[in-house]
């Protein structure tokens, strides 16, 4: 077997590949535009809903231990819509971890003022002609 032989068996068999793959692509598409039931554009994982609750939480007018509670309640709710089993426990790690990544950023944004630092003056025009 030669060289330009073996190419073209392998060029066939990764065209043979490609042709497969487009066709059960396309069985796909076809059932899925059949199907009763709609299929979601964008699938949210737990940690995403999580991180959303937080915020909604933290514009509430209420204590931190209600916030908290309200966020789980949101995430259960949301999490049983989406038919994601979920436990209360679970809920309220994803709550917390969500929370404290939340945190985390926001310090990391907010500048450290640096106690050693000092301003710098300015010497404005009149003060130089005195002397």
């Amino acid at each position: 077997m030669t060289v330009t032989q073996l190419t073209d068996y392998i060029l066939i068999v990764v065209l043979a590949l490609v042709a497969i793959c487009q066709g059960i692509s396309t069985g796909i598409d076809f059932f899925a535009s059949k199907s009763k039931k709609p299929l979601p554009k964008e699938v949210m994982t737990i940690n995403e809903i999580a991180k959303f609750v937080v915020s909604e939480a933290a514009t509430l007018d209420v204590s931190g231990a209600e916030k908290k509670a309200q966020a789980v309640q949101a995430l259960l709710n949301q999490a049983k819509k989406e038919g994601k089993p979920i436990t209360e426990s679970v809920a309220k790690g994803a709550v917390q971890h969500a929370y404290d990544q939340a945190k985390q950023e926001k310090e990391k944004a907010t500048p450290v003022e640096d106690e050693t630092a000092k301003p710098i003056g300015f010497v404005s025009g009149d003060d130089q002609n005195e002397g």
